[in-house]
């Protein structure tokens, strides 16, 4: 699909979907926690607000809500050398996704 599909809806869930990709070491651990912890600075939401937030919350557990309304679980689509492809694509867009709103 585009990469429009992989990106997320809304910056919480990027930064979720960040400590996702961080944990499962499908991106650079050092990168996406940075990101992750700016983009959270910037859109003011503190340790309790997270917890809170379910677009957040979703993203810790790799459920990428995509711009174009669909629903991507990162953590179900499978280990296959594809599926790693799409998760490790999902986290290098997100990534870039989370400097864009920082920079």
């Amino acid at each position: 699909g585009s990469n429009q599909s992989l990106t997320s809806s809304s910056m919480n869930n990027a930064a979720g979907i960040l400590e996702y990709c961080a944990k499962q070491k499908l991106a650079s651990v050092t990168d996406a926690q940075n990101v992750k912890n700016q983009v959270l600075d910037k859109l003011g939401l503190s340790a309790p607000e997270q917890k809170q937030d379910t677009n957040y919350m979703d993203g810790i557990q790799g459920l990428l809500n995509a711009k174009d309304g669909q629903q991507l679980n990162l953590s179900t689509i499978g280990n296959s050398s594809l599926a790693q492809q799409v998760k490790t694509k999902a986290c290098d867009l997100v990534l870039k996704q989370g400097m864009n709103f920082i920079s």
